[in-house]
């Protein structure tokens, strides 16, 4: 084999965020040795900020999370006001995302900028974000409109007041780190911080991005705890609705699901037990299903961005495993205010071959 580069993690805890970060080393491997690959900086390498790695994220933001989609990038509707956003996002919640980005060493002041940049756009009505999306994506208001629904989880009737920051940089200083940690700490605030580090291995450049804050391993945790604090709030001002299931799909059982895991596990869950599609079709709007037929070598995803050309691909099921030959089936990610409705049909469908109970869960209401 070969040598290859590997990177070699290492478990940061909070009194070593507030310090300068030390270079993370990667290494070369090989039978020989594990020889360090030198770390070089974005301004040597020519790599410009926005025309590059700006460009790069936005192709593909889920290298930052895969709850992330663009919406524009360098958003600066704002009155009185000439500065912009790197990139505007949106997660599955309807939170809008801010994302900054710098190629320097230490971050600059991307904590501050940020903030002010969430601050004005926590204004943004969704009849704005409709039209945003539109203007950037070439797509038509109401192309926009069943995009945006399509992948948010749940209906909303206005944008959540809530902002979350990513703040991505080369490396942060002591200042930057210290801020994120204690606004998130103290004031519930949503920051993530991603380090970019480019390193020099022969011709080629590779980038290591590893998540700061929160440490990868107590984000699930610190983040639900979080959320769930701000649903129930929410939920109380605003009435919306984040109820869990619990289900019984054979002799499986799955605790506190969310309207949509619990549409989709019932639909596959039929699917494997042998229902038949257009009973399963029935039960879920199958009008809305979509029949593809990949290519040899093509994914189900882009055989249906292929033959639906005007449909968003965007808050879609690519993986149910629904084939019948050359066709593969594809659906809106079901939930919301239908959940119980479709759950009941499937059941009934399902009879004789699969049972499928289902029940709120009474500890849901996360957001």
């Amino acid at each position: 084999m070969g040598p290859v580069a590997v990177g070699l993690s290492r478990s940061i805890g909070r009194e070593r965020l507030v310090q300068q970060n030390d270079d993370v080393p990667l290494y070369r491997y090989s039978s020989a040795s594990l020889a360090p690959v030198p770390r070089t900086t974005f301004e040597s390498e020519q790599i410009r900020e926005r025309q590059d790695l700006q460009r790069l994220l936005l192709n593909d933001l889920s290298i930052l999370g895969d709850d992330l989609l663009a919406i524009t990038e360098e958003y600066g509707a704002f009155k009185d006001s000439s500065r912009r956003i790197d990139i505007l996002a949106l997660d599955r919640r309807g939170n809008l995302v801010v994302i900054e980005l710098k190629r320097t060493d230490d971050g600059g002041h991307m904590d501050l900028q940020s903030l002010r940049y969430a601050a004005m756009v926590s204004t943004m009505t969704l009849d704005h974000l409709v039209e945003t999306y539109a203007e950037a994506h070439h797509v038509e208001v109401e192309q926009a409109k069943l995009a945006l629904t399509d992948w948010i989880e749940e209906p909303l009737e206005e944008l959540p007041n809530r902002v979350r920051v990513i703040l991505v940089s080369a490396d942060f200083s002591t200042e930057v780190t210290s801020t994120v940690l204690w606004l998130n700490d103290n004031y519930g605030t949503d920051i993530a911080c991603f380090r970019l580090s480019p390193y020099r291995l022969g011709d080629e450049l590779l980038v290591d991005l590893q998540q700061l804050i929160p440490l990868p391993e107590a984000t699930d945790f610190q983040i639900q705890q979080r959320r769930k604090v701000t649903a129930t709030a929410a939920n109380r001002e605003s009435g919306r609705d984040f109820t869990r299931y619990d289900l019984v799909l054979g002799e499986e059982s799955i605790t506190a699901s969310s309207k949509q895991g619990a549409v989709k596990l019932a639909i596959i869950a039929a699917h494997q037990a042998g229902v038949d599609i257009d009973s399963i079709r029935t039960a879920t709007r199958g009008h809305r299903w979509n029949a593809v037929h990949p290519q040899e070598g093509e994914s189900v995803q882009d055989a249906f961005v292929r033959e639906y050309p005007e449909s968003s691909p965007g808050h879609r099921w690519f993986d149910l495993e629904i084939r019948e030959g050359d066709t593969a089936w594809t659906t809106p990610r079901w939930g919301g205010a239908d959940t119980e409705t479709m759950l009941d049909a499937l059941a009934r469908a399902s009879r004789g071959k699969l049972r499928i109970e289902w029940s709120k869960n009474d500890a849901g209401g996360r957001a």
